[in-house]
């Protein structure tokens, strides 16, 4: 245990619910496909994640796409399911918050390394529209936002993710670049006022209409009418988000 202490370091008290909160948001993610695994292989999974070492991780998810799991299904439902699990585990004591941290980070890792089988030909360069993702300042949790990335560029965009920027840096970035659609990720509703003056810093400073969305658990725990007028789509799903990218920006 002494590596999960040393670990435990990098993370205050008060980080707690915005961890949850965003192993929880990658669960709504989830798709209709049909499932092709059960509850015992992602609580197998999630074991693994907390008491061995990362190539246990990997061997397991490799026997499920032997047994004919697609890839797909790994990237956009089973490691997000893996999450929300890791988080139903802290709530009901079985796992410490140290440990639920750790599973985190390894599920980052492991959606990275997935990313480049599940995106194949498209993962070094898209040719589609650019789409800038914007975690904002002080969020640490990026998982939900690189499995999001990857969907966009599975669907023809070309992601840009933005994380730790101070609103003069996405500015500059904004005006640097030909974004098609901007994105906006919140965990904690306690952001939901950052993110709405950060949005409002952008519109003032866009020379043409560009949509814009804004999406995460933060969304589903407040009831703000100004988040309509200020965003084109209220969705954590990035298929939705896309469609306000018109045709042509895709040629």
């Amino acid at each position: 245990m002494e590596h999960l202490n040393e670990t435990a370091k990098q993370f205050d008290s008060g980080s707690l619910d915005l961890a949850l909160l965003a192993l929880s948001e990658l669960a709504k993610r989830k798709s209709k496909k049909k499932l092709t695994f059960n509850r015992k292989d992602i609580e197998a999974f999630c074991d693994s994640i907390v008491t061995r070492n990362d190539e246990t991780q990997l061997e397991l998810i490799e026997k499920l796409i032997t047994r004919g799991i697609s890839l797909e299904i790994i990237y956009e439902i089973f490691i997000p399911e893996a999450a929300e699990t890791l988080g139903n585990f802290w709530k009901e004591n079985r796992l410490s918050f140290v440990e639920v941290n750790i599973g985190a980070q390894r599920l980052q890792r492991l959606s990275r390394i997935y990313e480049k089988r599940y995106l194949g030909p498209m993962y070094m360069f898209s040719e589609g529209p650019e789409v800038l993702l914007i975690l904002p300042e002080k969020e640490v949790h990026t998982l939900g936002l690189i499995t999001a990335s990857g969907i966009f560029k599975k669907n023809g965009a070309n992601p840009f993710i933005a994380v730790g920027y101070s609103d003069k840096e996405i500015l500059g970035l904004i005006s640097s670049h030909n974004f098609k659609l901007i994105g906006i990720s919140v965990s904690n509703s306690e952001k939901i006022e950052q993110c709405l003056t950060i949005a409002k810093n952008i519109k003032a400073s866009l020379k043409t209409k560009t949509p814009m969305v804004i999406g995460g658990q933060g969304i589903t725990q407040v009831k703000s009418e100004e988040l309509y007028t200020v965003f084109d789509e209220i969705t954590s799903d990035p298929s939705e988000a896309l469609e306000l990218i018109s045709d042509q920006d895709y040629n």
